[in-house]
């Protein structure tokens, strides 16, 4: 679970710099403003920043419900060239702190990511998003066209920033992620259609670059069910940008690199036989009661 939250929240970082962008003409409109930011982004050599996601999963069975909340948040840094993202974060789930330390780093189709958890690495590797794919999330996130303008720009400090804002359906969320990581999704066990996710982006007025970016995913109110059990899911994810072009390189370290590459198919498999054995078991004691 730890591993595809981490990989659904790279995935989320990723995203979030590819649908921003930038400015043209005389007519100041969310469109231009996203055309200019974006091209800004595409000369960005590096950026830093910070970013948080909160989850809440809310089951019931009909009798009893249950409520997990898992927040995760910290530092992060990126270059474009080559494409290596890094994470210093904590999660806390279940009464638990673990710190992570996580870096992905693209190559052509393949994108690795390393987890280095108490000094031990383990180390996975998945599917890039083809330039197709990217261009989808991008024209369904927001390309400016379906997003709104505020009248008034918001104070970031000493600085004025644009604000920006769009609603993704359920069945635009599915098809994003989807597009992202497959079978990701599907190994949280979850089906996005019946969700819808709002975004909210803040433009710095004076450098046209992204301020910050949040996400915030919740269902219809009447939850997702899976094999008898009602599911509400709910998720807010923030990413706020700090400096651009002040990291020249970032580099993954030797422990990491030398880690165990972990086969996720079998991992995900034997979750899946994992979780089925339970639930027949739960069926079998609940048939002899």
């Amino acid at each position: 679970m730890r591993k595809k939250l981490v990989w659904l929240l790279s995935a989320v970082m990723v995203v979030s710099a590819v649908m921003l962008g930038g400015c043209g003409g005389k007519k100041v409109t969310a469109e231009s403003i996203i055309q200019e930011v974006n091209a800004n982004m595409e000369k960005c050599k590096s950026f830093t920043g910070d970013m948080n996601m909160d989850m809440t999963m809310g089951m019931s069975d009909g009798t009893e419900e249950q409520e997990i909340s898992i927040t995760m948040g910290g530092s992060l840094e990126a270059t474009t060239d080559p494409v290596i993202t890094h994470m210093d974060v904590t999660m806390d789930m279940l009464g638990m702190s673990v710190d992570m330390d996580v870096y992905a780093q693209v190559e052509g189709e393949k994108t690795t990511t390393y987890t280095g958890v108490m000094g031990s690495w383990t180390k996975t590797e998945q599917e890039t998003p083809d330039t197709a794919a990217m261009e989808n999330l991008y024209t369904i996130a927001g390309d400016g066209k379906n997003m709104t303008l505020a009248e008034k720009t918001e104070k970031i400090g000493d600085r004025e920033a644009y604000v920006l804002t769009s609603t993704i359906t359920g069945e635009e969320l599915a098809g994003l992620m989807n597009s992202m990581g497959g079978d990701m999704t599907q190994g949280l066990g979850v089906d996005l259609s019946s969700m819808e996710a709002v975004v909210n982006m803040k433009v710095y007025k004076d450098k046209m670059v992204p301020a910050s970016v949040s996400v915030e995913m919740k269902d219809n109110g009447e939850g997702i069910e899976i094999d008898g059990i009602v599911m509400k899911l709910g998720m807010t994810m923030v990413m706020n940008y700090s400096d651009f072009d002040t990291i020249e390189s970032i580099t993954i370290p030797e422990e990491a690199l030398a880690a165990e590459l972990l086969d996720t198919d079998a991992m995900m498999a034997e979750e899946s036989e994992l979780l089925e054995e339970a639930e027949t078991g739960a069926e079998t004691e609940t048939a002899a009661e």
